[in-house]
């Protein structure tokens, strides 16, 4: 289906899913998606879905058997594997390449009940959020850090260090060198800070989304007040993430079943190389487009890993919904 606001995919299950990766292809026209279903009375799932551009942008799937339910996951460092949170609170790493089942490689030690698991794409680490944060070296799979922070409710990856952003249920945010706060700002939102994520330009920009509905953008640096404040979700965001290649777009997705697509240019590094001429083709802050396509909380949203102008969102009763950026949004920013 395509209109003003791009070409929409959606992918349907009968089960119940929180968690959503976005899979790295060797194909520059494929977007690779995957989901994993919570299973609670049953195995769970691992559904592979591949959107491909160049061919009849139909979607084709592929479904991977788990022994267990997963709450959480995140694409490792290939196509064929994901590290993954299993309902009982285990880390495992597993490979894709059976196309049945998923195939566990490795299960780390971990102590305690795991919620979610964060892949540093760069170096070969895991992040481990239970009550508190430990960092794995995966190529030992040792623990190699354990953070001095307990009711951690999220965490983020530096774009290009090893340093971590982590809020708390009480509406704080912290980033850390892996052994020391580095920056903490005690009241970022009014309750918890269920999303964050660095801009991958300027790792000095960090976005939160809480259960005040707010999206805040802070620079590091002089962390005293936001440079952004944006107020178009109703109910808690539950998920954010800055497009990798063009990061003045943002997308966040919230328990009030909406997916936003925001534009921060002016806080962007595309602004100190703008061109434009002519205001009217000129990018500006604010909200791009609204999409309401799913019917229940909207937990995971993630932009394509070869596309910068496709992207994801998966909702709770097992909706997934693949679009595209406007296409007169994606013109003023390309022209």
């Amino acid at each position: 289906m395509e209109d003003q606001r791009g070409t929409s995919h959606v992918y349907g299950i009968d089960r119940h899913t929180l968690c959503l990766a976005s899979l790295p292809s060797h194909s520059a026209s494929q977007s690779l998606f995957a989901l994993g279903t919570l299973g609670v009375h049953d195995p769970g799932e691992v559904h592979v879905v591949n959107l491909n551009t160049d061919e009849d942008q139909t979607l084709h799937s592929t479904v991977h058997k788990h022994t267990t339910g997963i709450r959480s996951l995140s694409a490792a460092w290939s196509e064929q594997e994901l590290m993954l949170v299993t309902t009982d609170g285990a880390i495992e790493l597993v490979s894709l390449s059976d196309q049945k089942e998923t195939r566990q490689l490795a299960k780390l030690d971990h102590h305690g009940k795991a919620s979610r698991v964060l892949c540093h794409q760069q170096a070969k680490h895991a992040a481990v959020i239970a009550t508190g944060v430990t960092v794995w070296d995966m190529t030992q799979l040792t623990s190699m850090h354990t953070l001095p922070v307990d009711d951690v409710e999220t965490a983020a990856w530096h774009p290009t260090t090893t340093g971590l952003a982590t809020s708390d249920t009480h509406g704080g945010l912290r980033t850390w060198d892996l052994r020391t706060a580095t920056v903490s700002i005690e009241c970022a939102h009014a309750g918890r800070i269920r999303a964050l994520d660095y801009n991958p330009n300027l790792p000095h920009h960090l976005a939160s989304g809480g259960s005040d509905g707010i999206l805040r953008i802070w620079d590091l640096r002089n962390p005293n007040s936001p440079l952004l404040t944006a107020a178009n979700h109703t109910h808690w965001i539950c998920a954010l993430h800055y497009n990798p290649s063009h990061d003045q777009l943002l997308l966040s997705a919230g328990s009030d079943t909406l997916v936003n697509l925001e534009s921060a240019v002016s806080l962007s590094s595309a602004c100190a190389a703008d061109t434009h001429s002519d205001d009217s083709t000129r990018p500006t802050d604010g909200l791009v487009m609204q999409y309401d396509d799913h019917e229940s909380s909207v937990y995971a949203v993630q932009w394509s890993a070869n596309d910068p102008w496709v992207f994801a969102s998966l909702s709770f009763d097992g909706r997934l919904v693949i679009n595209t950026v406007p296409r007169e949004e994606k013109y003023k920013i390309l022209l």
